[in-house]
């Protein structure tokens, strides 16, 4: 008897275990499955071949799609992802903050291409491999959770997704965990499931700098300028206040005999702040803009959950201020490193409400 197929879903299949998993899972529940690869890397290095999109992960993916007797298709991103995701990754660290690459990739570069390719092999469904879950409100409306595993949620990146896209969208992988998954994979076989996973930025070599690497990249600018203790006092100098972060304490190039950290960066006159304090980093509250509500926004005084890192633990606060993609909260604890250019991404409990770039940290 042949087994009727559910309809057919395009699954971004980037080379990885966890992409190769969830189109096994789809393809074993009855979809027809279409594996989706984006091209995003410029063939010019060895990085930029082995990283996310470049061409070694093409490569893993069809063999990958081959095993599994599934279509595979490959989209060239390479254009969006320069537009949407390096250049404006260097223009944030030229201003003196720190960008997340994977917050803009998502929704500009990865989930629009894979929705473009879906309706090209007339797919009605999108899948991919994050760790996190779909489930409906009151209204029906799809609503993103965090995973199941809390060492490997990805919540945090997917604030940037529409309505329409959720709707279409399938996460087969919230409800496991990494290991299970890579226990799977591997008694099932499949080529890629011992497969390292990058931790490095996919579009800079490991051994440079980022910001480094982008400025050499674009001719940009560098805005040199002292580091200053708190009083003022000048310890020493740096060549571009784009290779320096909120709250870092290794590489600073001057001695302070303690453990001093990063304060501030001052994007106009090049002006770095440190300080040995224990919480000098700490902030009381900040401010995000271009924020993306998946709901309807909650009263301001509602009292919330948040995260101003990917990894960071999560903290209550109350929203103090709601207009127009501006977003304001107080923290109920002081939060350590809440750094311009980062997101601040905002839950009821596990379900995500939305998030934004982060523009201004008020002091503690």
């Amino acid at each position: 008897m042949i087994k009727q197929s559910k309809g057919r879903i395009a699954v971004g299949l980037s080379g990885g275990v966890d992409s190769t998993f969830c189109s096994l899972l789809l393809r074993d529940e009855g979809y027809e499955v279409i594996g989706v690869t984006l091209l995003m890397q410029p063939a010019k290095d060895l990085h930029a071949q082995q990283a996310c999109g470049g061409s070694d992960s093409v490569s893993v993916a069809a063999a990958a799609a081959a095993q599994l007797g599934i279509k595979h298709v490959v989209r060239d991103c390479r254009v969006p992802f320069e537009r949407e995701v390096i250049r404006p990754c260097w223009e944030t660290f030229a201003s003196g903050g720190t960008p997340n690459p994977c917050i803009r990739c998502n929704p500009r570069v990865k989930f629009a291409g894979l929705l473009d390719a879906a309706r090209e092999e007339g797919c009605t469904l999108i899948a991919t491999g994050h760790y996190a879950r779909l489930l409906p409100d009151a209204q029906h409306h799809p609503r993103i959770y965090r995973g199941t595993d809390p060492n490997k949620d990805q919540s945090y990146f997917l604030y940037g997704l529409s309505e329409e896209l959720r709707r279409m969208l399938r996460f087969p992988l919230g409800g496991m965990t990494k290991p299970e998954v890579r226990a799977r994979a591997q008694a099932f076989g499949l080529v890629n499931a011992s497969r390292a996973e990058s931790q490095d930025v996919c579009f800079a070599d490991s051994g440079e700098h980022v910001a480094e690497f982008l400025r050499k990249k674009y001719d940009g600018k560098t805005i040199p300028g002292v580091i200053v203790d708190e009083s003022g006092k000048v310890l020493g100098k740096h060549d571009g206040i784009h290779q320096y972060t909120i709250g870092q304490r290794r590489g600073l190039g001057v001695a302070t005999g303690e453990r001093a950290k990063i304060v501030s960066i001052d994007a106009t006159t090049g002006t770095i702040v440190i300080s040995s304090r224990p919480d000098a980093v700490m902030g009381s509250a900040c401010t995000a803009d271009d924020f993306v509500w998946q709901c309807d926004p909650p009263l301001v005084g509602t009292s919330l959950m948040t995260q101003v890192r990917y990894r960071q633990k999560p903290v209550s606060a109350t929203l103090e201020q709601q207009a127009s993609g501006h977003v304001s909260v107080r923290f109920a604890e002081p939060v350590f490193g809440i750094t311009p250019g980062q997101s601040l991404v905002l839950y009821d409990g596990d379900c995500l409400l939305g998030g934004g770039i982060i523009e201004a940290v008020p002091a503690i």
